[in-house]
């Protein structure tokens, strides 16, 4: 090797490194409190549920949003009528915590689902095994991607009840995931119950993007077209979950809720 080449060796030494800051660490796994109301809360029961969110993901599982607490204030509400020994299937259920607001007013089954990515269902399970005051026996935490086949949930019903459906299903914070409402629709046709006339999909959702809240209520117009009726339950203000987003906060602000139903 001339010592031109050594020279140039020399000079290129590192060209190829990683920069110092090219691997970051994972981002730190959080914890946040839901307080329920003390007006729904029974002797014996939590007063709170702890709850670990994955430190970062892109799909969203890094935060508790306000409406998922709504969700759960409404099902503390009417536990009795909606929870208790019913089945129950959540969709794209981030931290879960409305279903284990379902276990804690003694669902029969509740099988709790996300995108099948390892950090969102793992951080499901710990969940389950670690929130207090429900029957862990009768959780069931899957991965499931919208539109794809039913009969891996319905078969954790067991029994005749696989080969019907769930008596609530749980969409808290999903719609605004536009291109998916199709498969979201397909599968909540799929999977709710037919023997059951009372049975229900809540559906629960911030507009977070003001300029796209027509897109989000197109999710209802296409509920009715497949042959669900819907029912407006509530619209409630809260805050804008990302403050700093473009667009009016009032309209990020407000937090509605539907049922869907056959």
């Amino acid at each position: 090797m001339s010592s031109d080449d050594e020279l140039a060796l020399e000079d290129s030494a590192g060209l190829f490194d990683e920069p110092e800051d090219f691997y970051k660490p994972p981002a730190p796994d959080t914890f946040d409190t839901y307080e329920r109301k003390p007006e729904f809360v029974k002797a014996g029961e939590p007063s709170s549920i702890k709850l670990k969110l994955v430190g970062k993901s892109p799909l969203w599982g890094h935060l508790l949003w306000n409406a998922s607490k709504v969700t759960a204030n409404y099902l503390d509400q009417h536990g009795e009528s909606l929870l208790a020994g019913k089945t129950v299937l959540e969709l794209g259920a981030g931290a879960a915590l409305p279903s284990f607001i379902a276990g804690i007013h003694k669902a029969r089954r509740v099988v709790v689902t996300d995108y099948p990515e390892f950090e969102l269902i793992d951080n499901i399970k710990y969940n389950v095994d670690h929130v207090d005051g429900i029957d862990k026996t009768v959780f069931e935490v899957e991965g499931y991607v919208w539109g794809a086949d039913v009969a891996p949930l319905k078969n954790l019903l067991g029994g005749a009840e696989s080969s019907d459906g769930f008596d609530l299903l749980i969409l808290s914070d999903v719609v605004f995931n536009h291109s998916e409402h199709a498969k979201l629709l397909k599968t909540c046709w799929n999977t709710l119950s037919r023997s059951n006339k009372d049975a229900k999909v809540f559906v629960v959702f911030t507009p977070h993007r003001a300029r796209l809240v027509h897109r989000d209520f197109q999710f209802f117009d296409d509920a009715k077209k497949m042959g669900f009726k819907v029912e407006k339950l509530f619209e409630e203000k809260w805050w804008p979950m990302f403050i700093e987003d473009e667009g009016s906060k009032d309209i990020r602000s407000m937090v509605y809720g539907y049922y869907l139903s056959l």
